[in-house]
């Protein structure tokens, strides 16, 4: 029989989930308070209407796969053309050296820009973007939502089987204190790092030998030469991203004093000088990578029919998100077939 479940959240973990309920035969309907899905896989576009279309990765900036179920799903997303392998040279960087940074393991990324990868996983999926689910309540067995939409109206949406939360830990807390304090007290003790990333263009291409760089002893943690990813417009872009120390630090900043703070250690450790830069963009992720995981695949309790699943349960890369999200949704679905059964 079919069963209602609602999804708060359309990050990887989110419609990983998802996709695992519908291709078992649910009704998923995914809450996204964001303009899209994908959560921090976005692109920054600058300019949509050119072929290739402009912009910046400045969330992830590129994944690798192991797994069998992800590894499918990545052979997927390529035949499609949302993703793509990234070639790029990669280097450790320090103030006056560098030495090569070895992968044995494919790094792929988005095209024509990361977010693609959410809404490949997004196609045919039931997202009602800028939803914010402000709380929850249960009633004769049927989940009940209260919702804040864009607009500032609020809705209620109801008559739901199951709930799974696929939000940073911070923002499972307040959802789950009332209705479940067993999943609120699991995600207060895990803290997400801050960090700030800067979208730069400069005026003359940077003359390095590399695409990106894991920067040690750095205010700067990784560089990366975003327009070396493929399906990229032409030019020279750049991501700048601080260390998690670096950014819980400056958190309070303005966002144009930090670009200029690290474009300044951006050209000491590259030895390149750069002067009035065509862009130079700050943004800050308040809840980026967790810095202490759970350890755990995903959450489940079958009496209350309440899930989460994300990075903060299973581990901080993009497959692990996935994993977290693909084993809750094959959880939820064993639990409603046991529940048909009895």
């Amino acid at each position: 029989m079919k069963k209602r479940v609602a999804i708060i959240g359309s990050g990887v973990s989110g419609l990983a989930c998802a996709r695992e309920l519908v291709q078992q035969g649910h009704e998923v309907t995914l809450f996204e308070k964001s303009r899209g899905p994908g959560g921090r896989m976005p692109t920054r576009w600058l300019n949509r209407d050119v072929e290739p279309p402009l912009g910046f990765d400045h969330g992830t900036q590129y994944f690798q796969a192991s797994t069998p179920a992800f590894v499918q799903l990545v052979e997927q997303a390529q035949k499609a053309q949302a993703v793509a392998p990234w070639a790029g040279t990669v280097v450790n960087l320090g103030y006056g050296f560098s030495s090569p940074h070895n992968s044995t393991t494919t790094r792929w990324v988005g095209t024509p820009g990361m977010a693609s990868l959410g809404r490949f996983m997004a196609h045919g999926l039931d997202i009602r973007l800028q939803c914010r689910v402000a709380g929850m309540a249960r009633m004769d067995g049927a989940y009940q939502l209260t919702i804040h939409l864009g607009d500032g109206t609020v809705r209620v949406e109801s008559g739901f089987d199951a709930v799974v939360c696929a939000v940073p830990a911070e923002q499972v807390v307040p959802l789950f204190d009332e209705i479940h304090k067993p999943l609120a007290s699991l995600a207060s003790g895990v803290q997400s790092n801050v960090t700030w990333s800067v979208m730069l263009t400069p005026r003359e291409a940077v003359k390095v030998d590399f695409d990106g760089a894991f920067v040690v002893d750095s205010p700067l943690g990784w560089i990366c030469r975003d327009s070396s990813k493929p399906g990229r417009a032409v030019g020279d872009r750049w991501m700048l991203q601080a260390t998690a120390d670096w950014s819980r630090l400056h958190q309070d900043y303005a966002a144009d004093e930090v670009g200029k703070m690290l474009l300044d250690v951006f050209c000491n450790v590259t030895g390149q000088l750069i002067e009035g830069p065509l862009t130079l963009t700050a943004h800050r992720w308040l809840y980026s990578l967790p810095s202490n995981p759970v350890g755990m695949p995903c959450y489940f309790s079958e009496e209350s029919m309440l899930g989460a699943c994300g990075d903060w349960l299973n581990g901080a890369r993009v497959e692990d998100a996935f994993l977290s999200g693909h084993t809750l949704g094959h959880q939820l679905s064993n639990a409603f077939d046991s529940t048909l059964i009895q």
